[in-house]
């Protein structure tokens, strides 16, 4: 039994993965990522370069910091 709290409709798997925001073949900055160490990046952010989805994790974790 599937329990649907919010009443949204499953979503569907796509076929083709190019539009798949994930993939990090095109981006703004040739450099690498500071986190994971691919390249390109899409963000700058206290001089270094980062993915959207690591830039989330640094800050995350720079937040607890302060």
């Amino acid at each position: 039994m599937d329990l649907n709290i919010f009443n949204k409709k499953p979503e569907v798997a796509k076929d083709d993965s190019s539009d798949d925001s994930s993939d990090n073949s095109v981006g703004k900055y040739p450099e690498q990522c500071s986190l994971c160490g691919k390249a390109p990046t899409d963000k700058k952010w206290a001089g270094q370069y980062f993915h959207k989805k690591c830039l989330r994790k640094i800050r995350k974790g720079a937040k607890g910091m302060l």
